[in-house]
């Protein structure tokens, strides 16, 4: 049942793909944006460690969220030698378009579904989604 949950996540992920694109990120950035909702400004390098990202790697993808106009840098008013990271207001739209698609109604009615109902529609992703060599014909 485990397979089929995945691949019915596989089914998602390229309308998580398109909207990413349509912000300007890769699907893997909604993370470092995810944690910024959680934490508020941060500042660069806690960012970084939170992902588990080196210091260089941390900046470069603040400057990318940056450029897509997701995040903005200010200076930490108690140590300016600390540069902070936060979200944007388009960062913070660009999480609820990746919340509207776990929030909707198709996902919503997959979650009430019962244990026997659970069992079927696994059963048919599996089915649908079995690479084409394995589909009796």
């Amino acid at each position: 049942m485990f397979a089929a949950f995945f691949r019915a996540a596989a089914l998602v992920e390229p309308l998580q793909r398109e909207i990413a694109a349509r912000h300007g990120i890769a699907l893997g950035d909604l993370h470092a944006l995810r944690v910024l909702e959680l934490t508020g400004a941060v500042a660069v390098s806690h960012l970084g460690a939170e992902l588990g990202l080196r210091r260089s790697s941390a900046t470069n993808l603040v400057d990318r969220l940056e450029r897509a106009g997701l995040v903005e840098r200010s200076t930490d008013r108690q140590d300016r030698r600390v540069t902070l990271v936060s979200l944007s207001k388009a960062g913070l739209e660009a999480l609820e378009s990746f919340d509207m698609v776990r929030q909707s109604d198709l996902v919503r009615r997959l979650l009430s579904l019962d244990e026997r109902e659970r069992a079927a529609f696994a059963d048919l992703l599996d089915r649908i989604t079995a690479p084409t060599e394995e589909i009796p014909a």
